[in-house]
């Protein structure tokens, strides 16, 4: 018996053509159909929520050593240190945020929740 035999009927919830995506659901818990999720769509707003992250830590980067040094007249070995250290905290961030998507959020969530917060934070600051 191969796959093809022993699969589930295919669910009603679908259009016709459009075969669901083994073991994907979507937010609500339903079955994941190629044809009508993600998509164009989904990759335009992964790609404009990266553009903005990258050009938001490549601003702040820039500057951060000459705003510590200069306004808030840290040394600029203290300074130097501070950068390094929010390099790397931003650098691990990524992986603390798998691991809570994989474990209990989900991906759906994890990008709503991380996009709710980017927007927060540019509005706030």
């Amino acid at each position: 018996m191969n796959d093809s035999e022993s699969a589930a009927p295919p669910d009603p919830r679908h259009r016709s053509g459009s075969s669901p995506v083994h073991g994907a659901v979507d937010h609500r818990g339903r079955p994941v159909a190629r044809r009508s999720s993600g998509q164009w769509t989904s990759a335009f707003f992964i790609i404009g929520m990266e553009t903005a992250e990258r050009s938001a830590y490549y601003g702040v980067s820039s500057n951060l050593i000459n705003y510590l040094s200069g306004p808030l007249r840290e040394k600029t070995a203290v300074a130097a240190a501070a950068v390094n250290t929010w390099a790397g905290v931003t650098s691990a961030l990524p992986v603390v945020a798998a691991f809570l998507a994989d474990a209990y959020l989900g991906r759906y969530w994890t990008i709503v929740v991380a996009s709710i917060l980017y927007v927060l934070v540019s509005i706030l600051s």
